[in-house]
Parts: C-alpha cells; sequence; structure tokens
C-alpha cells in the first residue's frame, strides 16, 4: 500500500498494517477489506482568500476629520492632521499610522 487511507466511519487515518485481507482501524475498529483500498482516489479542495483582499482608502467626510494631532503638514505647513492606525505587518511588529491634512488632504503615513 503506497499511501495512507481514511476510515470510512470515523474519518481517522488507517494504519499501514495489513491483518490478514482487512486494514482494521484504530479508532473505531472498523474493518476495511484491503481490495476496497486499492486504487481509491482522494480529492480534496482549499480555498484561499473567499473574500477580496484588496484594501481601499478610506474618504474622510467633510467635517469628519477623526483624532487630531500636533503633526505639521509637508505639503501646506498646517499645524494638525488626522490620523488613523492599522495593523499591516506581522503582531508582533509595530502599527502603520496614517496621516491625512484635513486643509489640503496631503496623505502621509509612518511605521510605528
Amino acid at each position: 500500500m503506497s499511501g495512507r487511507e481514511f476510515c470510512l466511519r470515523c474519518d481517522s487515518i488507517l494504519p499501514l498494517e495489513i491483518t490478514g485481507t482487512a486494514v482494521i482501524c484504530r479508532l473505531c475498529q472498523l474493518a476495511h477489506s484491503y481490495t476496497d483500498l486499492l486504487n481509491k482516489e482522494i480529492h480534496s479542495t482549499v480555498i484561499f482568500n473567499t473574500t477580496d483582499v484588496t484594501e481601499e482608502v478610506e474618504e474622510l467626510e467633510e467635517g469628519n476629520t477623526g483624532p487630531m494631532t500636533d503633526r505639521k503638514c509637508p505639503g501646506c505647513g498646517n499645524e494638525g492632521m488626522s490620523y488613523t492606525t492599522r495593523q499591516l505587518r506581522g503582531a508582533d511588529e509595530g502599527q502603520t499610522v496614517f496621516y491625512l491634512c484635513p486643509k489640503c488632504k496631503y496623505q502621509d503615513n509612518e511605521n510605528s
């Protein structure tokens, strides 16, 4: 027998040893005929990323700037930019801070 098969009752992996003309499941003790397992094909499908993984930058509505910080805008020199944070990298790394100038809509980001 070249590969392992699965028990028809409990879906556990069948052992490789054959007792007489049967393979006996170690979990539920169901006997499977050795000839029934020959040339049996097993098919499986794995689906990754079932949702749309592209992220769109959220536009802030006029007058709704979110939390503000004392950061100076590099685009127009305005004192104060709104910010939002997201965890884009690994959990053991810092978050990314996105800044938006409410006056000229200049966007900047910083990895903390």
